[in-house]
């Protein structure tokens, strides 16, 4: 059972879904780079992204699964490595 109003577990890439913060805005056609600079946009300006990130960086830590999924899974399962990585 999730502890959240939302299931931070689950995580979608998917252009055009408003409750995700990893979601593209809908009609997106940009690529994987542009995803990545996209979503480094949002980052400094979103703070539910920067907070949903946090949460599966740390989800991440404690070995918890969780389940990304949708046409930039891939690229964002890399950026939360990567965060971490660093310690963020």
């Amino acid at each position: 059972m999730c502890k959240y109003v939302f299931d931070a577990s689950r995580i979608d890439t998917s252009p055009g879904n408003p409750l995700s913060p990893f979601s593209p805005p809908h009609g997106w056609e940009g690529g994987k780079e542009y995803y990545r600079n996209w979503l480094r946009s949002e980052f400094r300006v979103n703070p539910n992204l920067r907070q949903r990130l946090g949460i599966a960086v740390r989800a991440r830590s404690l070995n918890r699964e969780i389940h990304v999924f949708g046409s930039f899974r891939m690229e964002l399962l890399e950026i939360i490595e990567t965060f971490g990585k660093k310690g963020c």
